[in-house]
């Protein structure tokens, strides 16, 4: 199925509170560091703010992954479960960072926890720099100018 990455607009906040609402209480605790359940109103808070830009990845119009980089060049990332292992993470991640370049971001950081695999994988796929504590992980790929 053909993959498409584009970036959201107000008229995709039902799709993505429908990916959020898929996730496990695991893929939550991964994503947010607690169980927390994304409501609609959070939903559409994020789609108001002016910080950041969203990324969705399509197939076949139904949103599967939505990733967040932030003008201080953190980033978040979501995939549906039954989307995972195909790619979809990295290609979303892939695309911020070629969208955190033309904004002039000079890194891109991401916090994760270390039972985290998938996000610590794409890490290491792209060239993140990885620190590692007890509590978390932090990825950093520094981009440079003129990259």
């Amino acid at each position: 199925m053909p993959l498409t990455i584009r970036e959201a607009t107000r008229g995709d906040i039902e799709g993505v509170y429908r990916l959020y609402q898929s996730l496990t209480p695991e893929d939550l605790y991964m994503r947010f560091f607690s169980f927390h359940r994304v409501s609609h109103e959070e939903i559409e808070q994020l789609f108001s703010r002016q910080d950041h830009i969203t990324l969705l990845a399509e197939i076949d119009g139904e949103i599967v992954g939505e990733a967040t980089l932030y003008d201080d060049g953190e980033f978040s990332v979501a995939v549906k479960p039954n989307q995972r292992r195909g790619g979809i993470g990295t290609e979303l991640v892939a695309e911020l960072i070629r969208r955190a370049k033309k904004m002039g971001i000079s890194k891109v950081k991401f916090y994760t926890l270390p039972e985290n695999y998938p996000m610590i994988r794409i890490g290491k796929k792209l060239g993140f720099k990885l620190e590692y504590d007890e509590d978390q992980v932090k990825g950093v790929l520094e981009l440079g100018q003129g990259s």
